[in-house]
């Protein structure tokens, strides 16, 4: 059973960023797989660079769960963002891919 880490962050936009610029920053829980905590947080940190998000810190608490329990973890967790994160099948075949799944972003402006 592959191990799954939510981690969230504070980020803020980089240039070409997926973030539009009129966003100062979020919030957002990132899901990743790894034997440990480090590797799970390094596979999250690459993902950010790549999307040109620069995080601001590592927010706690961090938890781990297993990857069948997906559905279970947004119905509890994100129950208004069931039909915008994907179902179970999906995050099983991106989590055992290595890649990472953000949840909702919390965004704040940058006023």
């Amino acid at each position: 059973m592959l191990k799954v880490f939510i981690v969230p962050f504070h980020v803020k936009g980089l240039e070409n960023s997926i973030m539009p610029p009129e966003i100062g920053g979020a919030y957002v829980t990132c899901y990743s797989q790894g034997d440990t905590y480090v590797e799970a947080v390094e596979n999250i940190l690459k993902k950010l660079a790549e999307d040109g998000l620069h995080p601001e810190e590592i927010l706690e608490p961090v938890h781990e769960m297993d990857v069948d329990s997906w559905d279970d973890h947004v119905k509890e967790t994100w129950p208004d963002y069931t039909n915008n994160l994907p179902r179970q099948s999906e995050f099983a075949e991106s989590i055992g891919a290595n890649q990472v799944v953000y949840g909702p972003f919390g965004s704040y402006d940058s006023k």
